[in-house]
């Protein structure tokens, strides 16, 4: 039996999970490795450092940590130290390029911190980061497996970094299941990090609170992600939290975060990301509907005018588990129209909508080929369009202005199982 290719949703829930495991992973490596540094004579050889920092990374992620070039120190007393290049390996037997890779990292320690009970740390800045989370053919992943060996879990001291900060990085998702192209991006990324804590608990896991996240870059995503983009990103993330108990899935918690794309510009806020699923409310608006769809590759049949095609305002309740992506307390106003309701994506779309009122005449006249539109012609009811969707539900509508006949209390019923199947509710 051949394989189902894996849903969007799960590549991206798969692409989220490694970004905050692999931003961990490396943040405890670089951490540790000052402490290490800090308990040593000055460096002369820096062959026994690196071996030390090589088998560090190894137990708190199962990987092999590859550092060229010599460790350097200097600035006292802040003891600046220099790594790099280097790389953390891919799982034994997975071929091509390795996980992550780098040219240079800098951190900085004080020296009072051999004193203190935390450390002392300055900023640590990561240039020319390149992260390649691939799927092979097989289905097996490079970024799944990232943690702790058994035999020896992470320290549970409590951590405080500044800020991280990532220059000219690049990220490329590839699903070979899928595509060998890249199915996501991201180049000439900048991402930094304030102020994020560490604390542990024998029994709960690990916790990190972050004050802030900024990440911008030219994202692009190809045809077979099911979603074609290409812009600009530029998003930031504020009140984080992210709870890693033993041996079990990661939940997130993210207060706020706002984001622009082309001519999208979006806030979700109250994210939650759990093992049972995601739930987030979505703000977004107002924006030229022709310049959304083109930013997402989408060619319009239309053009937007300042009182036509244009999104006033979008907000709703986003909920994602199951392989379902639901939407529940919509308030969507496109020009004039007000829309409200829920709406659930699976197989079937289950919908439940009601439009208080819409002029089909004004928009036939503005739809592509619209000046060939004629007045006096029978109204063409979408039928074989909704016929081929897979619909349950209903759509309401309060009055329809149509060929000069105002109709009201519209209500379609939209059912796509069999005609003795239970009703939709």
């Amino acid at each position: 039996m051949t394989e189902m290719a894996p849903s969007p949703g799960r590549r991206m829930k798969q692409l989220s999970v490694f970004v905050a495991s692999a931003l961990t992973a490396l943040s405890l490596v670089l951490v540790l490795s000052v402490t290490a540094l800090l308990f040593r004579q000055p460096i002369v050889n820096s062959d026994p450092v690196r071996e030390e920092i090589t088998e560090l990374a190894r137990r708190l992620t199962g990987r092999t940590l590859v550092i060229e070039g010599d460790i350097l120190i200097d600035n006292f007393p802040w003891i600046t130290i220099v790594i790099g290049p280097g790389a953390l390996d891919n799982p034994e037997g997975f071929e091509g390029p390795p996980l992550l890779s780098w040219q240079r990292i800098t951190l900085s320690v004080h020296y009072s911190t051999l004193y203190e009970s935390e450390p002392l740390l300055g900023p640590i800045v990561i240039e020319g980061l390149v992260a390649e989370p691939r799927i092979d053919r097989a289905g097996r992943n490079n970024f799944s497996d990232i943690g702790p060996l058994e035999d020896s879990g992470p320290p549970e001291a409590a951590l405080r970094l500044p800020s991280i900060e990532l220059r000219s990085a690049q990220v490329r998702y590839t699903d070979e299941s899928v595509a060998e192209a890249a199915l996501v991006n991201l180049d000439n990324l900048r991402l930094k990090v304030d102020d994020l804590n560490r604390g542990a608990g024998a029994v709960e896991g690990s916790r990190f609170k972050v004050g802030a996240i900024g990440l911008e870059g030219r994202l692009k995503s190809s045809e077979p992600l099911g979603l074609v983009a290409d812009g600009f990103l530029k998003t930031t993330l504020d009140g984080i939290e992210l709870h890693a108990p033993q041996n079990a899935p990661i939940e997130l918690a993210i207060k706020e975060t706002s984001m622009n794309f082309g001519a999208l510009q979006a806030t979700l806020k109250d994210i939650e990301v759990a093992p049972d699923g995601v739930r987030a409310s979505l703000l977004a608006g107002p924006a030229a509907l022709d310049a959304l769809m083109t930013s997402v590759g989408i060619t319009p049949p239309f053009r937007s005018t300042p009182s036509l095609f244009q999104l006033r305002e979008l907000s709703a309740k986003l909920s994602y588990a199951d392989g379902v992506i639901g939407a529940d307390s919509i308030m969507l106003r496109v020009d004039n129209t007000r829309v409200s309701g829920a709406i659930r994506v699976g197989n079937p779309i289950r919908l439940s909508i009601d439009v208080d009122a819409i002029d089909f005449e004004r928009y036939a006249a503005a739809m592509e080929g619209g000046e060939s539109y004629d007045p006096e012609a029978p109204l063409a009811f979408p039928g074989k369009l909704l016929q081929s969707l897979p619909l349950d539900g209903r759509i309401r509508f309060g009055n329809i202005s149509a060929r000069g006949a105002n109709l009201r209390g519209v209500s379609l019923r939209l059912e796509s199982a069999p005609a003795r199947a239970p009703a939709p509710r």
